[in-house]
């Protein structure tokens, strides 16, 4: 009879419990989603989970791992140090000088001005894929001729009104050979003195930036007489 209740005690065991021999029922698992990751909770019956405090729980989980978090201000640092050779103060609109020396026809005639200049991702200079920006200028150019009056020479001013856009390039990052700006654009005669420009002059250039240095080469076509003639110029940009 001991035998029959001491085999009756073990298959009790074995069945009630399922331990038997060093061997355990296999583990449940509670996952909680969180935004940093995941936090895995195992035991060997998820009707234990009714008596924890999640939150509770969280808590002590997070500040055993503070170390290794950041918070959101440290997480942008991070990124955009990851995505940028340098940080800069993005300004999108700054007010610039404008300075040069053109050629117009036959004459040599120095210019100067300001400009708008607009450019809402000009921190994507700095971006280490792409290394360029766009950007949409305008400006109010005197451009002033010289004539002999005889004894003494008479300074003439001729004032251009001009739009541009095109894109600034990083040539650090990006590699477009000797090229740091490549832009195109209009310019039409607002002020006129003398003679050496008709009414109604307009203007259609191309400027292109020289990498590692302060110069833009800008060509240019003068149109005069309403579309009826056009003659070349070449001027010569400087800029920091």
């Amino acid at each position: 009879m001991k035998r029959y209740i001491l085999l009756f005690l073990c298959l009790s065991l074995f069945l009630g419990t399922g331990k038997i021999f060093g061997q355990t029922a296999n583990p449940d698992t509670l996952i909680i989603g969180t935004k940093g990751g995941k936090i895995i909770l195992v035991s060997d019956s998820l009707k234990k989970f009714n008596t924890i405090n999640v939150d509770e729980l969280i808590k002590k989980a997070l500040l055993s791992i503070k170390d290794s978090l950041v918070d959101d201000a440290q997480l942008r640092k991070r990124l955009r140090d990851n995505l940028y050779t340098r940080k800069i103060k993005n300004r999108p609109f700054r007010l610039l000088p404008v300075f040069g020396l053109g050629f117009v026809r036959d004459k040599f005639s120095p210019f100067l001005g300001f400009s708008l200049d607009f450019a809402p991702q000009r921190q994507d200079y700095y971006l280490k894929k792409g290394g360029e920006y766009t950007f949409i200028n305008i400006a109010s150019t005197a451009f002033f001729t010289f004539k002999d009056n005889g004894s003494d020479y008479q300074s003439q001013n001729n004032i251009f009104l001009e739009g541009t856009i095109g894109n600034r390039i990083n040539n650090s990052i990006a590699n477009y050979g000797v090229v740091s700006e490549l832009s195109a654009g209009i310019g039409y005669l607002i002020h006129k003195e003398g003679s050496y420009f008709t009414n109604h002059t307009l203007k259609v250039f191309v400027n292109v930036g020289l990498k590692n240095s302060f110069i833009k080469i800008r060509p240019e076509l003068y149109i005069t007489d309403q579309f009826k003639n056009a003659f070349p110029g070449l001027a010569v940009k400087f800029f920091w």
